[in-house]
């Protein structure tokens, strides 16, 4: 029997025979965030690999690195309105297949121009899986009737872990990068062939109403969106300098190497046990109380310039920035402003902007004040985090 059509906007009735609840259901969902984990740190952990393989200088990995942001990007800008004609259910699948397609064209690049189209494809899947998947577990989390949207991402940190040992151990073995990576995609596919089936279904396309091409947060959906840009803004700035930070106050190169997995580490942690503690204390508070750890975190390890003390405040730091955007994704698929689809992709569309621009611009800034003091940008934004909170997630 065919399943019954349901939809991803709470606008829509679902149908009361389907088992919305089903905890293979919620698998399947939470199997496209391993995905986009796994993806994405068995390519970057190649890296190394592939440069060598194709004589890469460092200017050149950089602006290779340039190729899945605007890839990204782009999907994302698009995301709302292919959401609301497609259903999320069918993009989801989609930038799965385009995220493991690339993952084989990245590792059987023959030349850096190759490698640069692979990326732009690699990002454009992720962007499009990253919304559409999202948009996914607001709508079981809406059925549930409690948090679980903390537990996904929970497991997109697992499947970054789990993809950087594996990757790392079979780079250590010889294995040449695309034989690696055209492993990961077979496995990958076999997991969305299985998964894909249990995705939430859109309700009929004659019952769908069409969205706008670009779309902008609306009412209250902007102070969302500004937490979120300043939470991306901590997170991608922690895992692009927080090696660098170490190594400036004092620590070994293999002793900074642990300043990205103590942070990383501690948010997949504080996500994995982030549902309960949202459901406890209630959206506004664990956005305070993130913003507050993640001050104090980042405030010790800038005020003692100690490598230990340092990376004390990064553990601090990341269970208090754990929550906070799949809070927020949680607080835009529950406004009465927007759909939820289209909240969900304004409120990641300024994230994902944050992501572009916001390391960056403090490599700027320490090159201007140094790296330690450039770090207190990031304390204001946990301090941005807290102040707003309790206007965005007021009922």
């Amino acid at each position: 029997m065919a399943e019954p059509e349901t939809s991803t906007d709470s606008s829509y009735t679902e149908v009361p025979q389907e088992r919305t609840s089903s905890p293979y259901r919620r698998a399947s969902i939470a199997f496209f965030f391993a995905l986009s984990g796994l993806a994405f740190s068995n390519w970057a952990v190649r890296i190394p690999d592939i440069r060598d393989t194709l004589s890469l200088n460092e200017a050149q990995i950089g602006l290779l690195l340039l190729c899945p942001v605007a890839g990204s990007l782009s999907l994302t800008l698009l995301s709302s309105y292919l959401i609301s004609t497609f259903g999320s259910r069918r993009t989801t699948r989609i930038g799965a297949y385009l995220v493991i397609l690339s993952i084989v064209l990245i590792g059987w690049s023959p030349s850096a121009y190759a490698l640069g189209g692979a990326l732009v494809v690699f990002g454009a899947g992720m962007g499009l899986m990253n919304i559409s998947m999202n948009d996914q577990a607001a709508s079981l989390e809406r059925r549930y009737r409690r948090s679980i949207m903390s537990s996904f991402h929970g497991v997109f940190s697992l499947g970054g872990m789990i993809g950087s040992l594996s990757g790392g151990a079979l780079a250590a073995a010889g294995l040449q990068p695309a034989y690696h990576l055209s492993l990961v995609a077979v496995v990958l596919l076999i997991g969305t062939l299985i998964s894909k089936r249990l995705l939430i279904k859109p309700p009929p396309r004659i019952e769908r109403a069409g969205g706008p091409l670009f779309v902008l947060p609306k009412g209250r959906l902007w102070l969302v969106g500004a937490i979120a840009a300043a939470t991306v803004f901590v997170e991608g700035s922690m895992a692009d300098w927080s090696a660098l930070f170490l190594t400036d106050v004092g620590a070994s190169r293999g002793y900074a190497a642990l300043g990205l997995a103590v942070f990383t580490g501690s948010m997949a942690i504080g996500r994995l046990l982030g549902d309960r503690w949202i459901d406890f204390v209630g959206p506004m508070r664990a956005l305070q109380i993130g913003g507050t750890f993640g001050m104090i975190g980042i405030g010790v390890a800038v005020l003692f310039a100690s490598p230990n003390v340092a990376l004390f405040g990064f553990v601090l730091a990341g269970l208090g920035m754990a929550t906070l955007f799949p809070c927020l994704l949680s607080l835009a698929g529950r406004n009465p402003d927007m759909s939820p689809s289209t909240a969900i992709a304004s409120v990641a569309m300024m994230g994902y902007v944050s992501m572009l621009a916001g390391p960056p611009m403090l490599g700027f800034l320490a090159h201007a004040i140094g790296l330690r003091l450039a770090f207190i940008a990031l304390l204001i934004s946990a301090l941005v985090i807290l102040t707003m909170a309790r206007s965005a997630a007021r009922p």
